[in-house]
């Protein structure tokens, strides 16, 4: 057997089709069909992620790249509603369910949970000396309210769609080290599943 050779630009962590391969096929371009990608079987095996397709937009371009896909969006187990996908559709990871796997497929006995995350951190380490240093100045002392700060939340923008599943608390305590670093990692790193993320170039003309 010959060897394979890959020339140009190659999608190592691709391994289905493109999206529009996949419902250009299939009668009314796909409605009601379940599609999933593989990245994300790869990340959360035990949660499965998936679209039900309910509208589409192809542009019919010479190598089915472009459009845009109206679906019901269940990410790891949760129904988050509808999206519009319009990027990534020209990555070869796209996979159809077929109808007599959907309900297998479909369960999942421990679905995503809401994000815990707390609405306070402590102060970064030299603004809290220059607090301490104006606290001392006027002859008082710091109040443990004084020590923390609204905690807003950077979202990466492949995760921006998990913003209504965010729940900000204050039952969660600052660390006890004081530290705006002193948190579990693992907390975050479960966004990623067992794959972290890396770079991918689509193809271009």
């Amino acid at each position: 057997m010959k060897n394979i050779r890959y020339i140009g630009n190659f999608d190592v962590t691709a391994e289905g089709k493109f999206l529009w391969e996949l419902l250009a096929q299939l009668r009314h371009f796909g409605v009601g069909r379940l599609v999933t990608k593989n990245e994300w079987l790869r990340r959360w095996p035990s949660q499965p992620s998936y679209c039900i397709v309910r509208k589409v937009q192809p542009e019919m371009d010479r190598w089915l790249w472009k459009g845009k896909m109206w679906s019901e969006w269940v990410y790891r187990g949760r129904n988050m509603g509808v999206y519009e996908f319009s990027r990534d559709l020209n990555r070869a990871d796209w996979r159809l369910i077929h109808k007599e796997e959907e309900a297998e497929f479909t369960k999942c006995e421990q679905p995503f949970s809401t994000l815990a995350i707390p609405n306070k951190v402590p102060l970064p380490p030299l603004q809290r000396h220059f607090a301490e240093k104006m606290a001392k100045r006027e002859g008082r002392t710091l109040e443990e309210k004084e020590l923390l700060i609204d905690l807003v939340p950077f979202v990466d923008p492949d995760f921006d769609m998990l913003r209504p599943v965010m729940k900000q608390t204050s039952t969660l305590n600052p660390p006890p080290t004081g530290s705006v670093y002193d948190i579990d990692p693992n907390v975050y790193l479960n966004l990623y599943g067992e794959e972290l993320p890396t770079k991918v170039e689509a193809w271009n003309y």
